[in-house]
């Protein structure tokens, strides 16, 4: 039953998931259960409780307020991703970030104030820039504890040679659970036994925006026990395949891409892969080929994930997303440059260039601004240009002084 009207109050909710954490944490507050409620949109509270905890301080925020404050926190944490990566890239971090703005899973992200975006910008903050330090895994735990696809980039850093770090991700995901556990008994009981295999709560999953392999089976009419099979034994081998791959390109040192491979991996494995869930396939445009083909690449990445190309219809375009991640985890890895030859082939020589043309056209202003001025002096009345010669010593060279 439905223990909040969130989205049909005074000022109501316009972002609908926004509006499910908001009318669920409402719910929690009146007595009720996290999973008791379901939006006018027919939309349920699927998070784990540690969300719902999380969740929590959104109900003592006015409506409106809280749907300015979380855009523009989404927009400021698309900002932060495109800095981040911009670090590991040589490229722009506006022009990344302008990028991610027009992608489809960003333009989910602010449509309907998800959480997804967070989640991502926590493990690559998790990654790039807590690395080595004692704190490296809390990020990707807590996002866990939130979400649960972020569980798979704990494999990652434990065959990338990080070990700790995933202990440390995994304990606080335990903690996280723990605590939720204490909290919320009941909802934690509830979750671990009940919600979590419930899949069809999660709405029209067989439409063309979950891109998942379970949505790609279900949209061809696959069985329910084919389907388990299918997911188990194929998805689950393309997960470790890109584990692997991904934990030998972090030992490489190429961190960005591992992040990229094992995020796409969970648009494969996961029962449902929202448009919103996809960020890591924007980023995947990134990722540093070999060749000529990372051009093609990039721009063939750019197209599915920035038009509307799910929309053309079956069976190649209504799935095309799902198989850029199959490529993104089973073919790419295979084609990635060494970090050393990044800036001969790879992204560096890309933010190389940008760099050159900037400057370029810098010089080319400032020597044309010198000329204008130069000419106006020349042609101006009562402007007298007088020549000092200087007298040179022995075997130098005389030099002119124009005033």
């Amino acid at each position: 039953m439905a223990v909040w009207a969130a989205l049909g109050r005074p000022g109501a909710l316009r972002l609908t998931d926004l509006g499910v954490y908001v009318g669920a944490v409402e719910g929690l507050r009146h007595g009720a259960s996290l999973y008791d409620f379901v939006s006018a949109g027919n939309a349920p509270f699927t998070y784990p409780p540690f969300a719902g905890l999380v969740f929590l301080p959104l109900a003592d925020v006015a409506v409106p307020l809280l749907q300015c404050l979380w855009t523009l926190g989404t927009l400021v944490t698309v900002v932060l991703v495109a800095q981040m990566v911009a670090r590991e890239t040589a490229l722009p971090a506006p022009a990344l970030a302008f990028v991610l703005i027009l992608s489809a899973p960003i333009s989910s992200n602010f449509k309907y104030g998800q959480v997804s975006v967070f989640l991502a910008a926590m493990i690559t903050a998790d990654v790039l820039l807590l690395r080595g330090r004692r704190a490296h895994g809390v990020l990707i735990g807590v996002a866990a504890a939130i979400k649960l696809t972020p569980l798979i980039f704990i494999p990652m850093l434990w065959l990338a040679g990080r070990r700790r770090a995933a202990v440390t991700a995994a304990a606080t995901f335990t903690t996280c659970g723990a605590v939720a556990a204490l909290a919320l008994p009941g909802d934690s009981w509830r979750f671990w036994t009940t919600e979590i295999t419930q899949v069809s709560r999660l709405g029209y999953i067989t439409s063309v925006g979950n891109q998942s392999l379970n949505g790609v089976l279900m949209r061809f009419g696959i069985s329910a026990a084919d389907r388990s099979l299918v997911v188990v034994v194929v998805g689950g081998g393309i997960a470790l395949l890109a584990s692997v791959q991904a934990g030998r390109v972090a030992r490489r040192g190429d961190w960005l891409s591992a992040v990229v491979i094992t995020g796409s991996a969970s648009v494969v494995l996961s029962p449902v892969s929202w448009t919103h869930h996809q960020v890591w396939l924007v980023l995947a445009a990134l990722l540093p080929l070999r060749g000529r083909i990372r051009g093609y690449w990039m721009a063939l990445v750019l197209a599915v994930m920035l038009l509307p190309v799910t929309a053309l219809g079956p069976p190649v375009w209504s799935n095309i997303r799902f198989l850029l991640a199959v490529a993104v985890t089973t073919v790419a890895p295979f084609l990635l440059v060494s970090p050393d030859r990044r800036d001969e082939l790879g992204l560096g020589s890309v933010g190389v260039t940008l760099r050159s043309v900037g400057r370029g056209v810098r010089r080319l202003a400032h020597a044309g601004a010198g000329a204008g001025v130069a000419a106006l002096q020349e042609g101006s009345p009562g402007q007298v240009t007088r020549k000092t010669p200087t007298t040179a010593p022995p075997g130098g060279s005389s030099r002119q002084i124009t005033r």
